[in-house]
């Protein structure tokens, strides 16, 4: 870089530094790019073999995050420990011997078993059952009555992709219907996470299907239609995963009682393929750098000296690449109270500014932006730090459902995942490894975040949904029935 351009950078950067207020400037210093760059180098080491879920390598990963918990004097938050141990079971549904053939008045149509997936894996063997169909338009459509559908097969006829249909989803199967059949992609043999029942409870059985023609032939099945269906019993292996959590209490005795929670999924995706060559994908970016952002936000507070009024939780999340399944855990079983907890903030690619769109040096951008009140204070940081914070019109929107936000965000919690690059040529592969992270702008993005966490946490108000986006509606909606529980 030219000695003009330079000094230009250095004047800039000198000037935003001093529309800080002195007690944000202290956060600042604890944030440096060599404490970036060791998180990250450990945690997308060959070492941990690419942190699958369940995996000796994400269980390296979570000791590794709460040893750094100790050594910075942060308290555990769940009891105890710094971790929220989850029962689950690791479940492989073989698809060998798999039938679905439904039947009207006028026609059939049998499901290619390379076109199925299920979830909630049971042996169910039922032959000319009849089908009740449920179209919905909206999420917001109203669930059938229990008795229209218990014990019954039931054909939706519905959007398929999103949080909210898989919410809408899941709030059907509770109903208990024999099995739910619906569109939706097929993965192909995989080994899915599930919660472990308890007292032999059963599960209802969900039949994705991909094949484009079942979306058309679910909507012509009438009152003579029947299903025969054969699902084979799945393999089921228990296992123990762990969120790793821990808290810094805040110093105002009202505001205390309010959580922030700043958070990240510390998992990736394993080791692939066969042969010679490089076959662990080290997930750098995704997301050894938001786990790096959240032990260096949770180093930056700890030795800060002032405490902030509302309290802080750092949350590191299992299972995020096996369908957020850590983080939908947490929401189910939070260590503090939802209706007390008044932001999320997840990070996720914090590291990478070679975004398929073109560079992101400088920039920072959320899912959701514009949602919530954050996106106001994460624009007002970065314009004080000298970084730009903006919506990103391509992604923002589109992103908001794909990571760990989303769980709160259902619950009604003002919930965002930051990033700098969404999209990145490595994304999934052998390649994304810590040395291709940029760690001078990673240092200057996490500051950022770092100045917007205090504002958010020291604010007299808590940030809140913008309900004039219609995109936010339906979380504020929640937000609304959330505080009721109060």
């Amino acid at each position: 870089m030219p000695l003009r351009r330079i000094s230009a950078f250095l004047f800039i950067a000198a000037a935003a530094q001093a529309a800080l207020a002195p007690s944000e400037s202290r956060l600042l210093g604890w944030i440096t790019a060599d404490l970036l760059r060791a998180h990250v180098s450990f945690l997308a080491s060959d070492a941990l073999e690419g942190r699958d879920t369940p995996s000796r390598g994400l269980d390296a990963a979570a000791e590794y995050i709460a040893s750094q918990f100790r050594r910075i004097g942060l308290k555990p938050a769940a009891g105890g420990s710094y971790f929220q141990t989850a029962r689950m079971e690791a479940v492989r549904q073989t698809m060998e011997g798999f039938t679905l053939e439904l039947r009207w008045s006028s026609g059939s149509f049998r499901v290619d078993p390379s076109r199925a997936a299920v979830m909630n894996g049971e042996a169910l063997e039922l032959a000319g059952a009849p089908v009740v169909r449920v179209a919905w338009q909206s999420a917001e459509d109203p669930l059938p009555p229990r008795e229209a559908v218990e014990g019954r097969v039931v054909v939706l006829s519905a959007p398929s992709r999103g949080a909210a249909w898989a919410e809408k989803r899941r709030q059907l199967a509770a109903l208990g219907p024999a099995v739910v059949i619906a569109a939706g992609p097929a993965f192909r043999p995989r080994t899915l996470l599930e919660e472990r029942q308890e007292g032999g409870r059963r599960r209802t059985p969900l039949v994705l299907v991909s094949d484009p023609e079942f979306g058309r032939i679910a909507e012509k099945l009438d009152g003579t239609a029947t299903a025969t269906v054969r699902i084979p019993a799945p393999e089921r292996q228990p296992v123990e995963l762990k969120n790793v959590a821990a808290v810094l209490e805040g110093a105002d005795p009202r505001l205390r009682h309010e959580y922030i929670l700043l958070t990240a999924h510390y998992d990736h995706v394993g080791v692939g393929g066969e042969g010679g060559g490089d076959r662990i994908f080290n997930g750098a970016n995704d997301n050894a750098s938001g786990t790096a952002t959240v032990l260096a936000l949770a180093e930056a507070f700890a030795r800060h000296g002032e405490r902030p009024r509302r309290t802080l939780v750092f949350l590191l999340y299992f299972g995020e690449e096996k369908g957020l399944v850590g983080s939908r855990y947490y929401a189910r079983h939070p260590l503090f109270p939802l209706e007390h907890t008044v932001a999320n903030l997840n990070f996720e690619q914090m590291g990478r500014i070679d975004d398929n769109s073109g560079p992101r040096a400088g920039k920072l951008t959320a899912s959701g932006f514009d949602y919530t009140t954050l996106g106001e204070l994460l624009a007002a940081a970065g314009a004080d730090t000298g970084v730009e914070a903006a919506k990103d019109g391509a992604n923002s929107d589109a992103f908001f459902a794909r990571s760990d936000n989303q769980a709160l965000a259902d619950a009604g919690v003002p919930a965002i995942t930051v990033a700098v690059a969404w999209t990145f040529a490595d994304y999934h592969r052998p390649g994304d490894e810590w040395e291709r992270l940029d760690y001078a702008n990673m240092e200057r993005a996490v500051r950022t975040c770092a100045v917007a966490v205090w504002r958010a946490a020291n604010a007299e108000s808590a940030p809140a949904w913008i309900e004039t986006n219609a995109n936010a509606a339906r979380y504020a909606e929640a937000a609304r029935r959330l505080r009721a529980t109060q």
